[in-house]
């Protein structure tokens, strides 16, 4: 946004010096608002395929998705496995992204507790505890 000078003939009544800030930021919302209305009209009068949404939200997960991933995973390996090398095996499984966040909360909540279900072998390393 850019900044006016306001007149030094006029005087910088509290009156006079809003409706000038409100006058630049309406100038400066017809300039965006122009800019969007041609990209619009730009678009329409093209041919090109509306994207697709891709939206994470639209993922078919249920409570526990993240947890039963990681089972799986160091039930497979049948030995301790780093964190990052968890999630990658967790992404190849479920053939999506998944956030280090959710691989990182899930192993450390679950080596806690008083049934555990995995064991924090050393920093950032854990392995599936087998239940007898």
């Amino acid at each position: 946004m850019r900044a006016t000078q306001v007149p030094s003939n006029q005087s910088c009544a509290p009156g006079n010096l809003v409706a000038e800030v409100t006058k630049v930021l309406a100038a400066a919302d017809r300039a965006r608002l122009s800019y969007v209305a041609k990209q619009l009209n730009r678009l329409r009068a093209s041919d090109a395929q509306p994207r697709a949404i891709k939206s994470q939200r639209q993922r078919d997960r249920r409570p526990g998705w993240v947890i039963d991933a990681v089972v799986r995973v160091l039930a497979d390996e049948d030995r301790p496995m780093r964190s990052m090398h968890v999630r990658a095996a967790v992404e190849s499984l479920l053939g999506r992204s998944v956030s280090k966040d959710s691989v990182d909360s899930c192993l450390s909540t679950g080596a806690r507790g008083k049934e555990p279900r995995f064991e924090r072998v050393s920093y950032g390393c854990y392995r599936l505890i087998r239940s007898t």
